[in-house]
């Protein structure tokens, strides 16, 4: 299967979903994120505000500041270049719909120059930590220009699918945590 294929099989699965089920692998996987090292040793953190279906990250914005962390979101700076920053946001209600119709902090916001870990949604993803996004290509670009930035991706385990076959310029996460195990890049 290509990425478009698998894409839509497993974006299928996953908003099949009910409600109850994604709150609480939701937590389950927010509560093995809490204890991981690059999350507890990051000053600054940058999240993805989570859409219907996604591992729900609303939580992680109150727990990261209470550890006297940083948060920022993605903000859009080029949706034809798919380029990004992360800006800084206190709490949801700074977050605002971007380009793309995904919730994104205000153009005023500071930027965070390079957040120490990132946590990142996905669509798909494989054993290797190989990983299907939207489509979009945002994080692979920032995440290959940010070498030095851990980065977690946040997954049910339904979302894991056989093979990915990635693409040159494709970037896997170092870690990807669903509700039943970590699975780290090799």
């Amino acid at each position: 299967m290509d990425k478009a294929q698998i894409r839509k099989q497993i974006l299928a699965v996953r908003n099949a979903m009910d409600e109850t089920a994604c709150m609480e692998k939701s937590a389950k996987i927010l509560k093995t994120l809490y204890i991981q090292d690059a999350f507890l040793r990051a000053w600054k953190v940058g999240l993805y505000a989570s859409t219907a279906h996604e591992v729900i990250t609303y939580p992680l914005i109150g727990r990261a500041q209470i550890l006297d962390k940083g948060v920022s979101f993605p903000y859009i700076t080029s949706a034809k270049d798919k380029e990004m920053v992360f800006k800084y946001a206190l709490k949801t209600s700074d977050l605002k719909s971007g380009p793309l119709g995904i919730l994104q902090p205000d153009e005023k916001a500071t930027v965070m120059e390079k957040p120490d870990v990132i946590i990142l949604p996905l669509v798909a993803f494989d054993e290797k930590n190989n990983r299907i996004g939207h489509g979009g290509g945002f994080y692979d670009k920032y995440l290959a220009a940010h070498k030095d930035c851990f980065s977690i991706a946040l997954a049910f385990e339904c979302q894991k699918t056989e093979c990915i076959e990635p693409d040159p310029w494709d970037i896997r996460p170092d870690m990807i945590i669903t509700e039943e195990k970590i699975y780290e890049r090799n």
